[in-house]
């Protein structure tokens, strides 16, 4: 029961987290706290070894916060509590002798409860990035017009965008060859989580559009754009929404696996919408994109 309610909890926190994790500004930017929360594309596997191998010699140094906060930035996150909790031998967590793996688990939460604790300190009103943010003036060390704040913001939609795409759905999805699909290099496919932490990654991104109000820019030379770029978001969510099961089944029906192509193809209109058509209507530049390695 407590371990059924546990990976409960897990998900509930990946979903969370997915909502804000591309706002990449700010206190999440600091002290390694983002690689903290989640490292990831882990293409060498790093963090499992290296979870693996602690579980497998019950290491003592990853059992209190305070020590586990010292390691690899790929023991301490997300990553490593899905493996915890979900990987190899897991199920063993319901016995008591799985003690050292339940500690572990406790530490790696509480770990991610200490990081949440100090990016919200961090975006406190008139703390960093939000006073400079909030107030564009020739003084500014990092934004002196609102034309440059807003530039920002719209590029953090866009290159969001662009790696939930190439390092999210790419990772896992080969458009061209169907025997060439990667359903273990997904993101969260231990916990089935792959899905819906795509989902509401995209639902956090339509937020942050409707939210931060940067339609206003466009109101005047396309009144139209903002709806139609809200209609592709909708699109793109509810296609994500519908296909909320485990990646290895997704890619081994014909039908779902089209539908995951078509949700690839849906966040490419929302991105050529916003990189295109809204950047100019509104007069904004968002520089160099995801996959330029910006």
């Amino acid at each position: 029961e407590n371990l059924n309610a546990t990976r409960s909890a897990f998900r509930g926190a990946v979903e969370s987290w997915s909502r804000m994790e591309w706002l990449r500004l700010g206190p999440v930017m600091s002290e390694n706290r983002l690689e903290r929360i989640l490292f990831f594309p882990d293409r060498k596997g790093t963090g499992r070894k290296q979870v693996e191998a602690a579980i497998a010699s019950r290491q003592q140094n990853v059992t209190e916060v305070a020590t586990l906060a010292g390691q690899s930035v790929a023991m301490q996150g997300l990553g490593a509590l899905e493996f915890i909790l979900f990987g190899s031998g897991s199920d063993a967590l319901a016995a008591p002798e799985a003690s050292h793996r339940c500690a572990f688990a406790r530490a790696a939460a509480t770990n991610l409860v200490d990081l949440s604790a100090e990016i919200i300190a961090g975006w406190r009103d008139g703390t960093g990035l939000a006073r400079v943010f909030l107030k564009p003036a020739p003084g500014n060390p990092l934004f002196r017009t609102d034309q440059e704040a807003l530039n920002l913001l719209l590029g953090q939609m866009i290159h969001s965008l662009e790696a939930i795409r190439d390092t999210r759905v790419n990772a896992f999805l080969d458009r061209e060859n169907p025997g060439h699909d990667r359903p273990r290099s997904a993101l969260f496919w231990r916990s089935g989580m792959t899905l819906p932490s795509i989902h509401a990654n995209l639902e956090g991104l339509e937020t942050l559009f409707n939210q931060s109000g940067i339609e206003i820019v466009s109101k005047d030379s396309a009144p139209r754009l903002a709806d139609a770029i809200r209609f592709e978001f909708r699109q793109a969510i509810r296609t994500a929404r519908d296909l909320e099961a485990p990646v290895g089944d997704l890619l081994a029906d014909p039908e779902t696996r089209e539908k995951l192509l078509y949700l690839d193809y849906a966040i490419k209109i929302i991105i050529a919408r916003l990189d295109q058509e809204f950047a100019q209507a509104g007069g904004l530049a968002v520089g160099f994109s995801f996959g330029d390695g910006d």
